[in-house]
């Protein structure tokens, strides 16, 4: 039990450094100099570390050790997909087995998460913060699923997913804009208009996708340009005629 309970610590630790990015995607990451800054067992760090291989956040190099699985600036929108093909399914079966308890959960979550955000974009709260608060939100929203697999299945994506949010500050400033489409989007659910909150997520989903494809696009270095050609100059393959040297005159001596 102890061993298992020093793992865990490790694991959390390291799991909330990848996904606020205090580690950054594809960091090595040095077992001894882990050990030591978290002041716990070589075993533990491994241990952690192999759990999170697991959940696609660590690579395993062979022979190499351990580095931060990169974050693709082409996969976000392959990412969101995936998210949304296993979180609509969670949602329509909230919104179908949610009660009372579950609605009052959710306001207080979504409250809490509005709040932060407007925090963080005033420069009083960390984006770490605010990453949170809409985890704590999007728990209470599927709370009331019933498929412990798919919400298995979407907690893996859904960490993929908050790892882009924290690389871009500016996308709090732009959540922070979409709040009435969020607040539709919650007036639906306790409306239990399935039809419309999946549509209106959809949206949502879409609108994010395109910002941080502009964010990736206006942070990517240019591609480097080939050379101009030059133009070839008349007869600049012949080669111009060398004039013979003269012998050397031998001097004479009496």
């Amino acid at each position: 039990m102890e061993d298992s309970s020093i793992t865990g610590r490790a694991y959390s630790i390291l799991r909330s450094d990848i996904i606020s990015c205090r580690l950054s995607p594809g960091v090595r990451l040095n077992i001894s100099q882990l050990q030591k800054k978290l002041t716990l067992s070589q075993a533990a760090v491994r241990e952690a570390l192999s759990r999170l291989a697991a959940e696609g956040l660590v690579e395993i190099e062979r022979n190499r050790g351990f580095r931060v699985s990169q974050v693709s600036t082409t996969g976000f929108r392959k990412l969101t997909e995936a998210l949304m093909a296993i979180e609509l399914p969670c949602l329509r079966a909230a919104i179908v087995n949610g009660d009372l308890e579950w609605e009052l959960n959710l306001i207080a979550a979504y409250h809490r998460a509005l709040r932060t955000l407007e925090l963080v974009v005033e420069g009083k709260e960390e984006l770490n913060s605010y990453a949170n608060e809409r985890l704590a939100f999007y728990e209470a929203l599927l709370a009331a699923a019933d498929n412990p697999w798919l919400l298995w299945s979407w907690r893996l994506l859904y960490t993929q997913n908050a790892r882009y949010r924290q690389i871009y500050m500016s996308l709090a400033k732009f959540e922070l804009d979409l709040n009435p489409h969020h607040e539709q989007i919650l007036k639906a659910v306790l409306a239990r208009d399935v039809d419309r909150v999946v549509a209106l997520s959809v949206e949502n989903y879409e609108k994010v996708s395109q910002f941080i494809e502009e964010q990736i696009h206006e942070t990517s270095p240019p591609k480097p340009q080939a050379p101009a050609a030059t133009a070839r100059q008349p007869n600049a393959s012949i080669k111009p005629k060398r004039t013979p040297r003269r012998p050397a005159r031998a001097i004479q001596t009496d």
